[in-house]
């Protein structure tokens, strides 16, 4: 009877003890969390610019918006120089889009548009008005 008794016991204790055990490990493996990477990361850093309105070729630095966990900062955009107010952008996925604003510190310019990012370029259309001029662009930003 007692022999039953503890054959029974562990036959209990691996079909129940053994799974949870199992389960309790299993569920604390690491597990991939894309909704933890920032969008932003990508976009970081000085660009050379190519642009095909009157500004030429150029550097930017983009960084992040500390005050907004979606958006860039793009300094010198439009070689506007890297002491004047500078637009900002929103960032999703690869693609990256400036609402209609003013930049510069007078806020004469009014900008707008977007880009597309492919492995290290990203691809640019773009409107600047300064008050005088509508100017249409396009522009290509490399990694040096």
């Amino acid at each position: 009877m007692l022999v039953i008794r503890k054959m029974k016991i562990k036959k209990f204790f691996y079909l129940v003890f053994v799974p949870v055990i199992a389960i309790a490990i299993l569920s604390c493996a690491e597990e991939d969390n894309d909704d933890l990477i920032d969008d932003r990361d990508k976009f970081l850093g000085t660009w050379n610019v190519n642009e095909t309105c009157t500004r030429d070729s150029y550097s930017v630095e983009i960084v992040k918006d500390p005050s907004n966990s979606s958006q860039v900062i793009i300094e010198n955009f439009w070689l506007i120089g890297y002491h004047e107010k500078a637009p900002y952008a929103i960032v999703a996925g690869n693609n990256i889009t400036i609402p209609k604003q003013q930049m510069c510190n007078n806020g004469a310019n009014e900008v707008s548009g977007g880009g597309t990012l492919s492995k290290n370029k990203i691809s640019w259309n773009y409107t600047v008005n300064d008050g005088a001029d509508l100017y249409t662009c396009s522009a290509t930003y490399e990694k040096p």
